[in-house]
């Protein structure tokens, strides 16, 4: 079996050869260890986005200063700012960080509304239909939607202190720019609907740190559900990016519709197993992220700790494994080696304990 076809027969509810394992196609450097690696099974998850977004009635202005990028949106309404620190390095020269969100005061939001209404969306599909077909069997284009009204304020539009304050000071302002959000996104998970992909995944970087479960269940899950039934009635699979602390969410995540819960970070990093996580959803596929921190151990505890994961999730149904989080420069070619000859070796379905011990007598 090749990466695509086991990722399919997981997310068909089947039992693939071995577990799949996948990198976002960014993260990994093409160069004759990216060869090695796919030779041993490592996949490609390559995103795409098979829509593209325009506003006729606002002008941007940018600048660069530095490491910062400046933004100003020039609208009927009044004008927003934003300042982007770029050049961070992560693992490769194309990081970057909001430092200042476009919504500084409640003022700002009318503008922000006015920016909202004024996208158009349009299809924009033979970019999809290109990389799937030159991808081939080496693994899946997964298809980006945007986030969800709730996370698209606060990671995008706010920040997490303007979007409390606004929350407990004027919760009116926030519920009807929602509102306005969800009006324009239906537009786009319709042209969504319409594509040729397959694999669609609503991003969010849910964590209950900042999400409660209160806000979580109406602020999330009924758009969730909302989105995910526009999309299934055109046949797609879909997924969300849950990479933070999911335990006392893990009862709201259950109700939603989602096929699978992609970017699940485990401990140590998350607060969740694996195994528990698919007790509480037994519908879903867990598509779990490799927590990056692992990577900062020698070879033989990495390989330790990729052992008890595998084991934790015996047999192995219903799981998938991936690098969805940038990982340190110094430890990638460590860390990527040992994962994938530890999956290579012992990622075999079902998975069968104790391997650990297998591997120390073999």
């Amino acid at each position: 079996m090749e990466a695509r076809e086991r990722v399919k027969t997981v997310l068909a509810g089947g039992l693939p050869d071995r577990i799949p394992w996948l990198i976002y196609s960014d993260h990994l450097p093409r160069g004759s260890f990216e060869r090695e690696m796919r030779n041993m099974g490592l996949g490609l998850d390559v995103r795409c986005s098979v829509y593209k977004a325009s506003m006729p009635n606002v002008r941007i202005e940018v600048s660069v200063k530095g490491d910062y990028e400046y933004r100003i949106y020039h609208t009927p309404r009044g004008d927003v700012s934003t300042r982007v620190r770029t050049g961070l390095k992560f693992q490769f020269p194309r990081g970057s960080w909001v430092a200042e969100h476009p919504v500084k005061e409640v003022s700002d939001i009318k503008v922000l509304k006015f920016i909202i209404e004024d996208t158009v969306y349009e299809p924009d599909y033979d970019n999809y239909k290109q990389l799937n077909e030159e991808l081939g069997d080496d693994g899946v284009v997964t298809v980006g939607a945007d986030y969800t009204p709730l996370m698209k304020i606060i990671l995008v539009y706010m920040g997490f202190r303007t979007f409390a304050m606004v929350l407990k000071r004027n919760p009116e302002e926030i519920a009807e720019l929602i509102e306005v959000i969800d009006k324009k996104y239906t537009e786009m998970y319709r042209i969504i609907a319409d594509s040729p992909a397959e694999i669609i995944r609503i991003g969010d970087n849910i964590d209950s740190i900042f999400v409660s479960p209160s806000l979580f269940e109406k602020y999330c899950l009924p758009y969730y559900n909302k989105y995910i039934n526009i999309l299934k009635e055109r046949g797609k699979t879909v997924t969300s990016h849950m990479d933070g602390r999911l335990r006392i969410l893990k009862d709201l995540i259950a109700k939603t519709k989602f096929d699978a819960i992609e970017a699940f970070t485990p401990p140590p990093l998350g607060d969740l197993h694996p195994r528990e996580a698919k007790e509480a959803w037994r519908d879903k596929v867990i598509w779990m992220n490799f927590p990056e921190s692992i990577f900062l151990n020698t070879s033989e505890e990495i390989r330790d700790y990729t052992i008890s994961l595998l084991e934790g999730i015996a047999p192995g149904k219903g799981f998938i494994l991936s690098i969805t989080e940038d990982i340190h420069p110094e430890h990638f070619r460590k860390g990527i080696r040992t994962v994938t000859e530890t999956i290579y070796e012992c990622g075999i379905l079902p998975i069968k304990p104790p391997l650990l011990k297998n591997r120390l007598n073999h």
